[in-house]
């Protein structure tokens, strides 16, 4: 979940890294060609690309995915005095949406597959508490039907799980779920624009407060949230968007592979999520101690990552209990990379620094 782009340095293998191609080089170099490179008609393109793919009736593209979450709340009308209830097991910047309306931020635990639930969800909810941030981490789907019992606005963070209406993983026929998708195209995320995210949704009212919000337009005020998308961004979006199936297909087959060639190391494999992710991420359960091992990766040439960089709750409350699900996730998750632009080469490089590590662990 960091927010950083990784670039292969003196052979590492980096955690994360973008798939761009030439398709990509030409779709950027006609929208130079043409000089509109602002918000264009290429922007309405990939909103409405992006809704068909995901089975929404309309988006609205920004600046980021921090942009797009508070957009979101905006919309909801979530503002100074509201609660909005998120997991502790997630990047800061979903928290600072939350600071940017106004609101509280409320964190709950995660269970045994880094999700919050409806479990974690019922001991944080209040009378203020206005909406609730469902996050589908490492590409796994959370409860969200199980998180609208409570009768709130879900809001679904999916910049981790970006997937098709047709996949498994996220079909929606014959259910409503969030109110509102979110997404982001950050430069190690699912799919790439640079850096931009978009707000999608199936209610009318709550587009057009998104799209008057995000062209500064609200109440006859200018209130701008975050900044358009850019033409030359949409461009790299459609482009890799047309190959995106692609990408999901790569993330599974890689991800098969660890699961058939780590069978007998001593860690725990992911398998309660298999059939639940599009594993945007592939984490591991170590018995050993993280620090330790990502020396000893690094050592091999292969960038290792906890699943998140730091758990809210250490830093954002004094309180530090009831959260014993993240801690212990904290503790013994380890990402292995997987992402599209791995090569069949550097997959091996990767297993067989697994195979070094833990061996020679001894556990």
């Amino acid at each position: 979940m960091q927010g950083r782009a990784e670039t292969s340095i003196g052979g590492m293998i980096p955690h994360s890294k973008p798939w761009i191609d030439e398709s990509d080089h030409q779709a950027v170099r006609e929208v130079l060609a043409g000089g509109m490179i602002a918000q264009g008609r290429r922007v309405q393109q990939f909103e409405e690309a992006v809704a068909a793919y995901v089975g929404r009736a309309g988006g609205v593209a920004v600046s980021s995915g921090t942009a797009a979450l508070i957009l979101s709340m905006k919309a909801l009308g979530v503002h100074a005095g509201d609660e909005v209830i998120l997991p502790t097991y997630v990047c800061r910047s979903v928290a600072e949406a939350v600071w940017a309306v106004g609101a509280t931020p409320v964190l709950c635990d995660v269970g045994d597959q880094w999700l919050m639930s409806p479990e974690t969800v019922a001991p944080k909810l209040s009378s203020m508490t206005k909406a609730i941030i469902a996050v589908h981490v490492f590409g796994i789907r959370a409860d969200v039907m199980g998180l609208r019992q409570f009768g709130l606005p879900v809001i679904e963070d999916a910049c981790q799980a970006f997937v098709s209406r047709h996949s498994p993983v996220g079909d929606r026929r014959g259910q409503v779920d969030g109110s509102i998708l979110v997404l982001s195209f950050h430069a190690i995320k699912c799919l790439t624009t640079g850096e931009g995210g978009m707000a999608l949704s199936d209610d009318p009212d709550v587009l057009e407060k998104m799209w008057q919000c995000r062209d500064g337009v609200e109440a006859g005020t200018v209130a701008r949230v975050g900044s358009p998308m850019t033409d030359l961004q949409a461009a790299l979006g459609m482009s890799q968007l047309a190959r995106y199936d692609s990408f999901l297909k790569r993330r599974r087959m890689i991800a098969d592979r660890y699961f058939n060639e780590l069978a007998d190391m001593p860690v725990e494999l992911p398998h309660d999520i298999r059939d639940r992710s599009i594993f945007f991420r592939f984490p591991l359960r170590i018995r050993g101690d993280f620090d330790v091992c990502r020396k000893q990766f690094d050592a091999l040439g292969v960038q290792v990552r906890r699943g998140v960089d730091a758990l809210l709750h250490r830093t954002l409350t004094a309180d530090e209990g009831g959260f014993d699900g993240a801690e212990r996730l904290f503790r013994e998750t380890l990402s292995i990379p997987l992402y599209p632009a791995l090569t069949d080469d550097e997959v091996e490089t990767v297993l067989v620094a697994c195979r070094t590590v833990w061996r020679k662990q001894g556990t």
